[in-house]
């Protein structure tokens, strides 16, 4: 069976997570404070908060954008994963999902979402980048969120950064992160026992065994992401499409009951493919597409497409 998705583990992961193991602090610390400050780095921002999950990078970010923005409601595009709405409704944002064609953008409520690692580039408020690491990548709004699940272009099991160049967006958000705390878990143990409580939020703080990994795997990702753009041009040749992200690759069919058919032909050929996302409109069925994915299984996944696209024409 050729997977769908497959993470790039190694023994430098493995080494990493068993020193912190060893170490006796797994929760937010040193490590934690590393993998932020180099993921900063490599995306080209100044401030960068590791969470537990892309969704709560998410949630984050709203609640910020509710309470410090002051927006009532946000802009999101159908197409996307479901966390991207349920993150601001539970912050208690209203989604809308279409404006009145005639009625522009409201810039400071938009969300953009850079769908399998295509950018969107229009002014918004938040970006979700879920699908998308890039090094020196400019923002585009004032908050850029990413996703470290297994799925991913690079992973930390679970997990999520929050990224901005604004100081204060930075500074409430960690007040945010440490459970409304103005010292974190590891300040507190080290000398600062004396803290103050200055807001009723938390449950997004990341820890030192998931950025143990992230470490490693971000040193990688140049490679993974070379990986991953090689594919998506071989797919892009065989099937004379242009299609420009890495994280998921779409190869696109006139209707959903296209959709169903060449995913058990697929699956019949034992490949394992993905829809993305029902209900949308979107008529893209995902292929594999990840560094672990072999030439030899790329080809056959070419060839089932191709002999299902001349079975059905």
């Amino acid at each position: 069976m050729i997977q769908f998705s497959k993470a790039s583990i190694g023994k430098e992961e493995e080494k990493a997570v068993l020193d912190v193991l060893r170490s006796g602090w797994i929760a937010a610390g040193p490590k934690t404070e590393q993998f932020e400050q180099e993921f900063a780095k490599y995306v080209g921002v100044k401030y960068a908060i590791f969470t537990n999950s892309g969704t709560a990078a998410l949630k984050m970010a709203y609640k910020y954008m509710k309470e410090e923005a002051d927006c009532k409601e946000v802009f999101v595009p159908k197409n996307t994963f479901c966390a991207t709405y349920s993150a601001a409704i539970e912050t208690g944002l209203e989604v809308v999902h279409k404006l009145d064609p005639f009625e522009p953008w409201r810039d400071l409520e938009k969300v953009n979402v850079h769908y399998g690692g295509v950018k969107d580039a229009m002014i918004c408020y938040l970006e979700d980048s879920a699908h998308r690491i890039e090094t020196n990548d400019s923002l585009v709004g004032k908050i850029r969120i990413y996703s470290f699940y297994v799925t991913k272009n690079m992973t930390t099991g679970a997990g999520g950064m929050l990224v901005t160049d604004d100081k204060d967006i930075y500074e409430k958000c960690r007040l945010y992160w440490r459970d409304g705390i103005n010292k974190s878990t590891f300040d507190r143990q080290h000398g600062g026992w004396n803290y103050t409580v200055e807001a009723m939020v938390g449950g997004y703080d990341g820890n030192d065994l998931a950025a143990s990994m992230g470490i490693e795997q971000l040193k990688k990702l140049p490679k993974f992401t070379q990986e991953r753009n090689d594919q998506r041009d071989l797919y892009n040749e065989a099937f004379n499409q242009d299609w420009s992200g890495n994280h998921l690759y779409p190869y696109f069919v006139k209707d959903e009951k296209e959709v169903d058919n060449l995913l058990f032909h697929l699956k019949d050929s034992d490949i394992q493919a993905s829809y993305h996302y029902p209900g949308t409109g979107w008529l893209g069925v995902s292929l594999p597409i990840y560094p672990l994915l072999t030439a030899s299984d790329q080809h056959k996944i070419i060839e089932e497409v191709l002999l299902w696209r001349k079975l059905n024409t």
